[in-house]
């Protein structure tokens, strides 16, 4: 439903919200129908016979009957919601599922550990208020005259540490303010990589002006759901990738000999999307098939082909995009005959341990990854030429463009400040010594000393 809706209304907190209350209709509708279709009739004819009102059967007969069963829909309700109220953040969304997705694709545990057990306690704190209200008829007795002190302080006190718990996590994300007319949105895709660049982009923006910028990090579908957003004015910047935006956004077949044209590239950007890219940052992190140091040397394979000729001894894992992509695994296994043991699909940033933990022999790979160097693999010769470069560079509207002419400057500036050696490492410092992508970004910065443009 998060997928439906952003041709509708974009990324973002409103299509959280119009799917998340679409969502949690269902079972508060089918409890309290259940529950008034379970009122004993005869009850419901008493009261007619003694005068009542509609108004009156439904106060005094249905509403006290259908109670148990409506609050039951209820407390599932939210308890649901709040649960998936953690994917929102695969779509720019904001709150503690932001910190879960982060964590997953930084590789840090504690991030994990800190979204996972905060979305829990508010499951709990909400199961627990609603539940208040089923015992002993408690809603029924404080909303009249009649309830004790004791009675009502059960209800009230879990409504105010609910009602605070709210106030604090709107502050602390504060969605109104996400947009306004001094204010910058970068986006990123879900990697280790995309986080640092976004950071840099970010604290270039923030270091050299006085410009508020929103980060919408780890975008879920990555360029899917990223370039509309951009069309559509939700994003403002992003990273992006020449060989992605020529075949998938672009739709172009690739040239022979698999050189992208930068020029014709951003001048198709600019006559379509009115986007500019502004030039390129000075690596190349392009697909790549690897396999153990230790089973290269075995096996003596160097390249594509060797592995095609032996991949029935392998089990293939990659990611879902890899294996639905077209300038991916569908055109690679025309070119070369793999004919793997098995093919594993999975998040993207779980291949690297399931390559650890023995459940697949052959990953695929971006020239840039920390992991290659972590776990010791051989990347393979594309003795075919089959991938196209994959050069990174920055993206823009060239609306903020016109409206802030300083940040083009700035982020120029950027353009060949990274090698593919030097985002590797950026990436390694993220991924396997554990720092946060904010603090990389600002050490490059630091070093790179980036300031007013100069």
């Amino acid at each position: 439903m998060f997928g439906l809706l952003i041709p509708l209304v974009g990324i973002g907190l409103q299509n959280a919200l119009i799917v998340l209350i679409i969502y949690g209709l269902l079972p508060i509708v089918r409890s309290t129908y259940s529950g008034l279709k379970e009122v004993p009739a005869q009850l419901v004819e008493a009261a007619e016979g003694l005068g009542s009102t509609p108004a009156q059967v439904f106060k005094n007969i249905y509403f006290p009957l259908a109670l148990p069963s409506i609050l039951s829909g209820l407390r599932i309700t939210v308890v649901m919601i709040v649960a998936l109220t953690g994917l929102a953040a695969l779509i720019g969304a904001g709150g503690l599922g932001q910190a879960i997705f982060r964590g997953l694709n930084t590789m840090n545990t504690g991030l994990i550990v800190t979204g996972s057990v905060g979305i829990s306690l508010f499951a709990i704190l909400g199961d627990q208020w609603i539940g208040q209200f089923e015992k002993d008829e408690s809603l029924l007795r404080v909303i009249s005259k009649n309830a004790s002190t004791a009675q009502r302080n059960r209800i009230i006190f879990p409504s105010i540490l609910v009602l605070i718990a709210a106030i604090l996590a709107l502050i602390f994300l504060n969605p109104l303010s996400s947009k306004n007319s001094e204010t910058i949105t970068v986006a990123s895709k879900p990697t280790s990589e995309q986080f640092i660049l976004g950071e840099i982009i970010s604290q270039t923006i923030e270091n050299n002006t006085d410009l508020k910028v929103v980060r919408k990090f780890g975008i879920g579908g990555g360029t899917t759901n990223i370039h509309p957003a951009l069309i559509s004015r939700d994003l403002d910047a992003y990273v992006e990738y020449t060989g992605t935006a020529w075949l998938n956004v672009l739709k172009k077949d690739l040239p022979e000999n698999n050189f992208i044209d930068f020029a014709e590239l951003n001048k198709t950007y600019e006559d379509q999307f009115q986007l500019k890219w502004l030039g390129l940052l000075g690596f190349n992190n392009t697909y790549g098939l690897a396999i153990s140091k230790e089973n290269a040397n075995a096996q003596k394979i160097e390249t594509y082909s060797d592995l095609a000729l032996k991949s029935s001894q392998f089990t293939f894992g990659a990611e879902f995009d890899f294996f639905e992509r077209s300038d991916a695994f569908p055109g690679l296994k025309k070119l070369y005959p793999f004919n793997f043991i098995k093919l594993e699909e999975m998040d993207i940033n779980l291949r690297y341990q399931a390559f650890e933990q023995g459940k697949i022999e052959a990953v695929d790979v971006f020239t840039t990854d920390a992991q290659i160097k972590n776990l010791n693999l051989k990347v393979l010769k594309d003795d075919k030429n089959y991938f196209p470069s994959y050069e990174a560079g920055i993206v823009i509207r060239e609306e903020i463009l016109k409206k802030y002419p300083e940040i083009e400057l700035l982020l120029t500036n950027l353009k060949g400040k990274i090698s593919t050696e030097k985002m590797q490492e950026l990436n390694y410092e993220v991924e396997i010594q554990k720092k946060s992508p904010a603090d990389v970004a600002k050490d490059f910065l630091k070093n790179l000393n980036l300031k007013d443009g100069k």
